[in-house]
C-alpha cells in the first residue's frame, strides 16, 4: 500500500506542479503582451510627434520661402495716378500720392 500511496502521490504533485507552471506561464505571457501592447502604444505616440514636428517644420520652411519668393518678384516702388493729374512713384499707390491730393 505504502508503494501504490507514494505513486499517487507522485503523480499528483507532478501534475499539480505543472499546472502552477502552466498558470505561471500564462500569466508571464499575458504580462508580456500587456508590455508589447503599451510599447507599441508609446512608439505610435512618438512617431506622431515626430510626424506633427515634421509637418509643422516644412509649414514653416514653405512660407518663409513664399515671403522670399514674393519679396524678390514685387518691385521696390510702384507708379499711381493721383487727384492732381500727375503719376508719381512710391512704395504704395497711397503714399505715391501722398504730397499730390492723394490717389483717383
Amino acid at each position: 500500500m505504502s508503494r501504490k500511496f507514494l505513486s499517487h502521490t507522485f503523480l499528483a504533485s507532478a501534475l499539480l506542479f505543472s499546472l502552477s507552471g502552466a498558470a505561471f506561464a500564462q500569466s508571464t505571457t499575458e504580462d508580456e503582451a500587456k508590455k508589447a501592447g503599451h510599447a507599441t502604444k508609446e512608439a505610435a505616440k512618438d512617431t506622431g510627434d515626430a510626424a506633427e514636428h515634421a509637418g509643422k517644420a516644412v509649414a514653416k520652411g514653405a512660407k518663409k520661402t513664399a515671403k522670399t519668393v514674393k519679396k524678390a518678384v514685387t518691385p521696390d516702388d510702384t507708379t499711381a495716378l493721383c487727384k492732381d493729374g500727375t503719376v508719381q512713384k512710391g512704395k504704395t499707390k497711397v503714399t505715391a500720392c501722398d504730397d499730390h491730393g492723394g490717389k483717383q
